[in-house]
């Protein structure tokens, strides 16, 4: 054997001994024959089948080897970081100038803890895709574990919640729209986004800031999505594009403004927005729901680009009853519906409509009103059990009273018109109420109303296979806002802000976190034929890890200690994405500029 050869195999030798004495407490040192020859291995005893059986988990060679070996030196120290998140979001970050652009937009060149105030809202948005916590426990509960202070050469353990709010007062709100319309351009810019449809919706999230703050404007009290209703909220718009789920446009609002007073008054700014990235607006389309409607914003965005909305079935009883009288069958992607088309005018507009059947939709009514009639026909027994009888004491019952009572009952479920009811006097102030099913009123419900959805649109060219198609990418928004709320990934929460100014641009650093993840899936998909979900991605790209060897001079020299950086092996379908991403080739360097402003 060569001598180079020989060379490799050793050093191939002591780092797979090295991971042996690192990692594994059940293995042995046994000696093996093989040709009149004796050898040593490292053999781990297993269960094959059940049944105990060695393994060889490496052969050393012969004595010889083994002695020239430990007199070389071997390696005196293994440490393992989680590598591939970083490493990978650190790539997407260079080539989209985030640290750059934050930059460019802030009050002074101002550095601290060696970090510009871009780097340090760069690092904010890399823990909040990696691991959400609060800023205090960035660093012990998730930085220090990984290859970022490593990467960045420079030591992240002074990175507390005071260096990051420090960093966030150095951004003005006026420029948080600057900043993203800044990243949001280099992202259609080297990613190609297709803007041709872009799907709109809006959600909330709960905040601890307490009642008596008045320093937050933004968190109110309202109707919260994750039924915190006893404490205070705030709003986020999100547009995003239907290809690839790129967001392109976010803000925060008071928590307790109505959806259509939101999407009013972000509307001038979402214009220009995409104007500043297309130029054109007559090839677009924007996709809300019904939430968002009125006369005024709807003749509004008729006037800008073409729309995908939806209206009310309660509101427009006559079309769903031409509907249903002239529903013909429609493929849309892999399923077969049945749908209605018929031009409309709303409002002094003229548009076209659809109506068509969701039977997921269809299903989750028809499962509500079981539920709901299961629970008013409960609670009209009990009610029904306690007014048989007169009163003794206190005031007496009156049949207005009790009218009132069974009607508002009744109309809580939505059941009015299912459940009919009839209320007798007996003796004195004691009623019998009887309560029943109108089956024929059922059915008709059943056949004529659930699952239908009323789209409408000024798209006329479009076929309703088009139409259909496009109003569903807006689930894809949903599952953006689904993302947003995950505890484990791109989570919003949890913020411990308590002004706008911090909220807003705690806000901006989620959006940063989510658009570096939804870049990363795409060049998941195409670089490594990745298929799942972006929090599988992360796991998967978190389970790629990086090893560092320091290994120690020849004992009779006085040479310097030498460190070798290896990916550790890991699963196929993992070692497999590494390679796709251009992990196991990534530099343990960075180009971006986190201390220097340019």
């Amino acid at each position: 054997m060569c001598q180079s050869n020989l060379h490799r195999r050793n050093y191939v030798l002591d780092i797979r001994l090295s991971r042996w004495y690192v990692y594994t407490d059940m293995a042995t040192i046994q000696k093996r024959t093989s040709r009149g020859h004796t050898y040593w291995a490292i053999v781990e005893s297993r269960r094959v089948n059940g049944k105990p059986r060695p393994i060889v988990l490496e052969y050393l060679g012969s004595a010889e080897t083994l002695l020239q070996r430990l007199t070389e030196g071997i390696p005196k120290k293994v440490r393992t970081y989680s590598h591939g998140t970083v490493a990978v979001m650190l790539d997407v970050a260079r080539d989209l100038d985030v640290v750059e652009a934050i930059n460019r937009h802030v009050r002074e060149p101002r550095i601290r803890d060696g970090l510009t105030v871009g780097g340090s809202l760069f690092l904010a948005a890399l823990g909040r895709i990696c691991h959400p916590t609060s800023k205090r426990n960035w660093y012990e509960g998730w930085a220090r574990h990984t290859s970022l202070p490593l990467i960045l050469r420079m030591s992240l353990n002074k990175i507390d919640s005071q260096h990051f709010w420090d960093q966030m007062d150095q951004v003005p709100e006026e420029a948080i729209p600057l900043i993203e319309q800044e990243l949001v351009a280099s992202l259609c810019e080297k990613e190609n986004v297709t803007l041709d449809t872009l799907l709109y919706d809006t959600t909330n999230f709960f905040s601890y800031i307490d009642t008596t703050n008045g320093r937050s404007t933004l968190a109110q009290r309202g109707k919260n999505k994750q039924k915190r209703m006893d404490l205070r909220q705030f709003g986020m718009l999100l547009l995003v594009s239907r290809q690839d789920h790129f967001p392109l446009f976010h803000a925060l609002y008071q928590g307790n403004q109505q959806d259509r007073t939101v999407f009013k008054e972000a509307f001038p700014a979402l214009v220009e927005r995409l104007k500043t990235l297309c130029g054109s607006l007559e090839d677009l389309t924007v996709v809300f729901d019904q939430g968002n409607n009125s006369k005024e914003i709807l003749h509004a965005v008729d006037r800008q680009m073409h729309f995908v909305g939806a209206l009310s079935p309660s509101q427009h009883k006559m079309l769903l009853e031409r509907a249903n009288a002239a529903m013909e069958p429609v493929t849309v992607g892999d399923r077969e519906l049945t749908c209605f088309r018929e031009p409309v005018g709303i409002w002094g507009m003229d548009l076209t409509a659809v109506v068509y059947v969701s039977e997921k939709l269809r299903k989750g009514q028809i499962r509500g009103i079981e539920h709901g009639l299961a629970k008013v026909f409960e609670k009209l027994a009990e009610l029904a059990s306690a007014i048989k009888t007169t009163t003794n004491r206190g005031r007496k019952r009156t049949r207005q009273g009790l009218e009132k009572k069974i009607k508002s009952l009744v109309s809580s479920y939505d059941l009015e018109t299912i459940v009919p009811w009839k209320l007798t006097e007996l003796h004195g102030d004691a009623f019998a109420l009887d309560f029943w099913v109108d089956e024929e009123k059922l059915r008709w419900f059943v056949e004529k109303w659930c699952g239908r959805r009323i789209l409408i649109t000024n798209r006329h060219d479009w076929s309703a296979a088009e139409i259909i198609r496009a109003y569903w990418g807006q689930a894809d928004v949903e599952y953006a806002f689904k993302n947003l709320k995950n505890p484990f990934h791109m989570a919003f929460r949890p913020q411990y802000h308590w002004t706008d100014q911090k909220v807003r641009v705690h806000g901006l650093i989620c959006f940063i976190a989510f658009l570096l993840t939804m870049v990363t899936c795409k060049r998941a998909r195409e670089k490594a034929g990745f298929t799942g979900t972006p929090h599988r991605l992360i796991e998967r790209l978190s389970a790629i890890r990086l090893a560092t060897f320091v290994e120690s001079p020849a004992i009779r020299s006085r040479g310097h200690y030498k460190t070798t950086y290896r990916i550790e092996e890991a699963e196929p379908d993992i070692e497999e994405l590494a390679k796709g991403m251009g992990v196991t080739e990534h530099s343990t360097k960075t180009s971006i500029p986190f201390s220097v402003y340019i």
